[in-house]
């Protein structure tokens, strides 16, 4: 078959404006509409209203702890660097755990859970939704956490970035995870003893540098923690710290925990038992003395426990508890992954990339602490908003959703790595959140009001 000259260049004028079509329909340019007046933010707060914390207080509270070994055998894919591309591991430098915690006063129930993952994987998440009702839980009252490592397994993602990330989807892998956190929550609550129950801070500024400014401001140097006192006389430690645990080399085929290991083996010593969850570490690195190696993590998770341990006995411990949870759902804006400055690549495509999933904020009351967790790398810069609403908080992550890096709006502009190719849903995503938490941190203190 032969084209005649005047139908070559009609069929290069209809290529031509297909192609315009498709550009057009692929990228789109940023929307920079306020999200106080959008629908998303609406329905959010519409959800707020409609499901407020369930909280009491009690004259006696009783804690359980356990953890399970959660390691998979060698040859599954790291989790952590996309340059990885599946690597999987050949050696355990030291074996991946799932730390759980149970509190009840009597009234009310709530769970900790934090996993020695990079997250908390949206497959276990789902799969342990359907779990709960047999264990007489609902959703809201599990909080799940992960300790951030980027040296622990993968096998969990199943779109593409998902398997860049993380290696081969294993179906096989996600049940065996699922089983083993609903073995902890088992175990946890089984052991539950009458308690007393503190919380705690300590400070660590040289373990922690600003990577998206270099600001010595913009930096979370506080170590956040509970001490639980059983009646038995054993003690735990639940702890948050916001520096990433980044210090191990991106390309080494080797299992680790990376610094949280070595910080909850360093209480261990001391201690009956003890729990770690990555804290806001969104533009937060940790200080390695020793460069990326295991004398570097060492020297990171000692300095951390020695801290605690320092102020551990300055925690006054209480009988009594307020215990609250919530589970709230958080509308989003449609994705706006950038292209450039001014463009974004269209939703659908994202979607197809990264997958959609439901996206909720988790809430926990512990005494006069409020815990948030978030499916996100929130950043520390923007801890002292809540913190400015007069009562202890303590943030995590990773809580089984993922919408990229959280950051202070004034540097959505800025090309770096968590505010160009992380942010994934726009130039006002730090305000949309944080006002967000905000309001669930006020909802917790209207309650208090009634039950007092």
């Amino acid at each position: 078959m032969r084209f005649r000259k005047h139908d070559t260049i009609g069929l290069w004028a209809l290529l031509s404006l297909l192609l315009c079509a498709m550009q057009s329909c692929a990228v789109q340019r940023i929307d920079h509409t306020p999200y106080a007046q959008t629908d998303y933010y609406r329905h959010t707060l519409q959800a707020l209203e409609a499901q407020p914390p369930v909280t009491s207080k009690a004259d006696s509270l009783q804690v359980g702890w356990a953890k399970v070994n959660i390691t998979p055998p060698i040859g599954s894919p790291l989790a952590g660097y996309g340059k990885r591309r599946g690597l999987r591991y050949s050696t355990v430098h030291d074996s991946v755990w799932v730390r759980t915690f149970a509190f009840d006063n009597g009234q009310t129930e709530v769970i900790f859970v934090a996993l020695d993952m990079l997250i908390t994987p949206m497959t276990v998440a789902a799969a342990l939704e359907k779990e709960y009702a047999a264990m007489g839980l609902r959703p809201a009252q599990v909080y799940l956490s992960a300790t951030h490592t980027h040296s622990s397994f993968g096998g969990w993602g199943q779109k593409l970035v998902g398997r860049l990330m993380a290696g081969r989807y294993s179906k096989q892998l996600v049940q065996q995870t699922t089983a083993q956190i609903e073995h902890s929550i088992q175990l946890a609550r089984q052991n539950k003893q009458v308690s007393r129950i503190g919380y705690g801070t300590a400070y660590v500024p040289q373990l922690v540098r600003n990577r998206l400014t270099g600001s010595l401001s913009g930096r979370d140097t506080t170590v956040r923690f509970f001490k639980i006192e059983q009646a038995s006389g054993k003690t735990a430690v639940l702890a948050t710290f916001a520096a990433h645990p980044t210090i191990l080399p991106s390309m080494d085929p080797v299992l680790s925990r990376d610094y949280p290991g070595e910080l909850v083996d360093q209480l261990e010593k001391s201690l009956d038992f003890a729990a770690f969850a990555a804290g806001a570490v969104g533009s937060q690195a940790v200080v390695a003395p020793h460069g990326d190696t295991f004398e570097s993590t060492a020297a990171v998770g000692q300095a951390l426990a020695a801290a605690i341990l320092e102020k551990l006995p300055t925690v006054e411990l209480q009988h009594t508890a307020q215990l609250g949870y919530a589970k709230h759902s958080l509308q989003l804006p449609e994705p706006q992954w950038r292209l450039n400055t001014n463009h974004r690549f269209a939703p659908f495509l994202f979607n197809r990339l990264f997958g959609k999933y439901p996206t909720y904020i988790n809430s926990m009351q512990l005494g006069e602490a409020v815990l948030l967790g978030v499916p996100a790398d929130y950043s520390g810069e923007l801890l002292p908003l809540l913190e400015q609403q007069g009562q202890p908080v303590v943030m995590t992550g990773f809580n089984g959703g993922y919408i990229g890096y959280i950051t202070p709006d004034r540097h959505y502009a800025l090309k770096k790595y968590e505010t160009r190719s992380m942010n994934f849903y726009g130039p006002q995503s730090g305000s949309y959140l944080t006002d967000i938490l905000r309001k669930i941190m006020h909802s917790y203190r209207l309650k208090d009001r009634r039950n007092n």
